[in-house]
């Protein structure tokens, strides 16, 4: 087959990315012809020895070069946080107030939007199929469809959160978002199959598009978070024998690092020599004031680890991996349980559907953190229990959670798919 898949733009590492581009990778391997087309990369900060195995189409914004650079929010993740004394200055009133006009969410959708249609346009034809992953990719593929009468299997992962979250839909985005809203759904309806990773996600797709939607779990790098030692994070950040904990994430809202660090506060009322390391990009100056209010900043390590091999020490150097997320999968835990840690998720993440609690992980209710401070404790105490629960974790990981075996798996969803679409 011939495999055009679209993405969102490839600046950074994180699970969307590292997703389509192993995808591509696994795919080029059993024999089909693949092309990404995205609208910026930066092979620097994005995986780039995948990247460098494939053929990448960068297809940019319509209006990039007349752009004032302060608008494309692009801009500050290719720079991969190398930014100079002039280019982190406050901006001025007029800008701030021009950027929460234009109603951010992810990219910017009024600087999405048009990246998205010319990705739609300037697709060759010949392609058997489209593949896009993430938001809003969804209209690219729209036009791509179009143009190459193919049929187009969207790797959802999950809605934009606009459908959901009341405060994304105030102001001035009274305006922007029912647009959005209204194209967002006549899109979908012409996407020949959506795949979601977790049932969370499946309601999701529900609700915002009325469809159903297929779960297919991604893969995860088995070996690399295995095999790795994490002694020299211990000793290059003085953490010695202390009891650590881990969540690996972008700081957002959603991700629930604010939890984390009141899981460290229980805790610490009742245990030393406890460290919290917060490892992700993003504002945590929210999260600094709360561990200095609750007395426990000097427990947190505040890290943004930029290749695979480093992380992969991070999670070896930790005793238990914590995740109150609230979103549709969550790749850093799998991988945590890849590295055969101790994971406490919480019930709203799609990754807690594969744990079976007190087996390969313990899942406790979402926003409890006295109740996740409680199962912390017991693995705190009981060495022999956060073994045996770590050794479960990475067979189940082994056994079923393969880049080869999602491969395989879309694969055959492209072939079924581009058959139904010739007998249509």
């Amino acid at each position: 087959m011939k495999i055009a898949m679209i993405s969102t733009p490839l600046v950074g590492l994180g699970g969307g990315q590292r997703q389509i581009l192993r995808l591509a990778v696994e795919l080029q391997r059993f024999g089909h012809e693949v092309e990404i087309f995205t609208s910026a990369v930066n092979e620097e900060n994005c995986y780039c020895d995948m990247i460098e195995k494939l053929t990448v189409n960068v297809i940019p914004h319509p209006l990039e070069k007349r752009m004032p650079k302060w608008l494309i929010p692009i801009e500050n993740q290719q720079k991969g946080g190398q930014e100079t004394v002039a280019e982190t200055a406050e901006p001025s009133s007029l800008r701030v107030w021009m950027r929460r006009a234009m109603g951010r969410q992810f990219y910017t959708i009024p600087y999405q939007l048009p990246s998205m249609v010319n990705i739609g346009k300037k697709i060759p034809k010949g392609f058997d199929i489209i593949n896009n992953h993430n938001f809003p990719s969804e209209w690219a593929a729209f036009l791509a469809k179009k143009r190459l009468k193919a049929p187009v299997v969207w790797m959802c992962n999950e809605p934009p959160d606009w459908f959901f979250v009341s405060e994304y839909r105030m102001g001035l985005r009274k305006i922007n978002w029912p647009i959005y809203e209204i194209m967002d759904k006549t899109t979908a309806r012409y996407i020949d199959e959506i795949l979601v990773l977790s049932s969370v996600a499946q309601k999701y797709v529900v609700r915002a598009y009325n469809r159903s939607s297929r779960i297919v779990r991604t893969g995860i790098d088995v070996d690399l978070f295995h095999g790795a030692s994490g002694s020299r994070v211990r000793q290059k950040y003085g953490l010695g024998k202390d009891f650590v904990l881990l969540q690996v994430g972008n700081f957002q809202r959603n991700k629930g690092q604010i939890d984390s660090i009141r899981v460290l506060h229980h805790l610490a009322k009742r245990h030393s020599g406890i460290s919290l390391i917060l490892d992700g990009g993003g504002r945590k100056e929210d999260l600094i004031r709360l561990g200095e209010s609750l007395g426990v900043i000097d427990k947190i390590l505040f890290l943004n680890t930029k290749n695979d091999r480093e992380l992969a020490e991070i999670y070896a150097a930790c005793d238990v991996f914590l995740f109150p997320a609230q979103i549709t999968w969550g790749l850093a835990a799998i991988e945590a349980m890849a590295a055969s840690k101790s994971v406490v998720a919480t019930s709203r993440c799609g990754a807690s559907e594969i744990i079976q609690s007190g087996m390969n992980g313990i899942v406790v209710d979402f926003a409890k953190t006295e109740e996740a401070a409680k199962q912390v404790e017991l693995l705190l105490n009981d060495a022999q229990l956060r073994r045996k629960i770590g050794d479960n974790a990475y067979q189940y990981v082994k056994n079923h959670l393969s880049w080869e075996k999602y491969a395989k798996t879309m694969e055959t969803i492209f072939e079924k798919a581009v058959l139904t679409f010739k007998q249509k």
